[in-house]
């Protein structure tokens, strides 16, 4: 058998197989020879049927099953000598035997690409110079009072800005009922669920009253039952409560931990704003890597990859539409326009993890099951889990190599970080 793989571009190799006549012929009367044995035909014992008989009845069939198998058995042959990383089933051409013949085909299939990284040194990178200001804490620790407020319901008053609305409603649009409610709660700060217009029109409100009104909403708008349309609400109020935080004393403090009271609290969160500051600016540090890493190293993606990529992000997206309550059904999402939208971030990503692999490689940077282990016990402990769970959890191979690759990925990018020109300032 004669072989040859000729690359076809960056990412697609041909590969050329010639078959002796001989072989060929082998196969084809080994074939004839086997059916003979198995199939009964009439008039005959098992087996012993003429020979031209069974061939004028079953060489086509014959001759197209012994070219399937000996493209199959060729192909996995080269694809395993010539080590080809191999991510899409085979176009193949003229792939039909004629007896006495040699047997000629050509396949292109799509492959992971051979990547040799450059310029993955020496990377200007400028890194967040975290600052913690009394300011800040002070915002922090009111949005620990805020989390525990407590609301009252109030008298004598309508529903005024910070007030929570206890209320039923319908929603209707072009003569139909898109949304209904017997029993629902809104704080009039911030424009959630409802939008910002729908909270106006809520100011003044008062328990037991009614209250009718419209809202044209944005085509943007983050629920589809509106965007894009006017909506006439007719509201019925069962409630309005006023907002009272807790006092900021040593007793709000001590619940939340191992704390003393207010001046250790406040200690405590600058600590927090701190860690959170520096893992937001290693974050951007490291998106800031991956860029310039992506740009530096421009090569074919292959399709395949990209393609599996946008699905995982696609399902991603479906997956936090859905735990916010939105029904999918009814967003007559164009697919095909969110797989266009998504395939250019899709190829980024491809493209980074090749060259996270290929780097890897290049400096012998690995991640051993002692480190694969230590991630899991860390996860276990961050999580008040027991060891074993995390460890079952991680049981299948596939998630076992999702692990492995983050944490590979994670010592690339570390390494790229130490190798790069960082400067601390603001970020661009």
């Amino acid at each position: 058998m004669k072989t040859s793989v000729d690359a076809v571009s960056g990412v697609e190799r041909k590969i050329t197989v010639e078959i002796p006549a001989e072989e060929v012929d082998r196969r084809i009367e080994q074939e004839f020879t086997e059916l003979r044995r198995m199939v009964p035909m009439r008039g005959f014992r098992k087996g012993k049927a003429p020979m031209e008989m069974v061939k004028r009845m079953f060489r086509d069939s014959v001759e197209a099953e012994v070219s399937e198998h000996l493209v199959k058995e060729s192909l996995t042959e080269v694809v395993k000598e010539k080590d080809l990383k191999v991510l899409s089933l085979p176009g193949v051409e003229g792939a039909k035997v004629v007896p006495g013949k040699d047997f000629v085909f050509s396949a292109t299939v799509e492959v992971v690409p051979e990547v040799e990284p450059v310029g993955y040194k020496g990377i200007p990178v400028v890194r967040e110079k975290v600052s913690v200001t009394d300011e800040d804490v002070s915002a922090a620790v009111e949005r620990l009072r805020e989390s525990f407020a407590q609301f009252h319901a109030v008298e004598g008053r309508g529903a005024a800005e910070s007030d929570l609305v206890e209320f039923g409603f319908t929603a209707v649009t072009g003569g139909e009922t898109v949304d209904r409610s017997d029993s629902t709660a809104v704080v009039l700060s911030g424009g959630m669920p409802y939008g910002g217009e729908f909270e106006r029109r809520m100011l003044g409100v008062e328990p037991g009253t009614t209250r009718a009104f419209e809202v044209a909403y944005p085509a943007d708008f983050r629920n589809p039952k509106y965007a894009g349309k006017t909506v006439a609400f007719e509201i019925k109020v069962g409630g309005v409560r006023e907002k009272k935080l807790p006092e900021m004393d040593d007793a709000f403090a001590k619940q939340f931990g191992d704390v003393s009271g207010v001046d250790e609290l406040k200690v405590k969160v600058r600590e927090r704003l701190v860690a959170e500051g520096e893992e937001h600016s290693r974050h951007n540090a490291e998106e800031a890597l991956r860029k310039a890493l992506a740009e530096r190293n421009p090569f074919d993606v292959p399709a395949t990859l990209v393609k599996r990529q946008t699905i995982a992000m696609m399902q991603d997206t479906f997956q936090r539409l859905a735990s916010q309550g939105v029904d999918l059904k009814k967003m007559n999402m164009n697919v095909d326009k969110m797989s266009e939208r998504f395939a250019p971030n899709a190829e980024r990503l491809v493209r980074v993890s090749l060259l996270i692999d290929a780097i890897a490689r290049k400096e012998n940077i690995d991640a051993p099951y002692s480190e694969i282990a230590a991630e899991m016990k860390a996860m276990a402990e961050a999580q008040g889990m027991e060891y074993e769970k995390v460890r079952e959890m991680y049981s299948s191979e596939e998630r076992m190599d999702a692990l492995r690759d983050r944490l590979l990925e994670r010592k690339v990018l570390g390494f790229l970080m130490e190798n790069a020109e960082v400067t601390e300032g603001a970020p661009e």
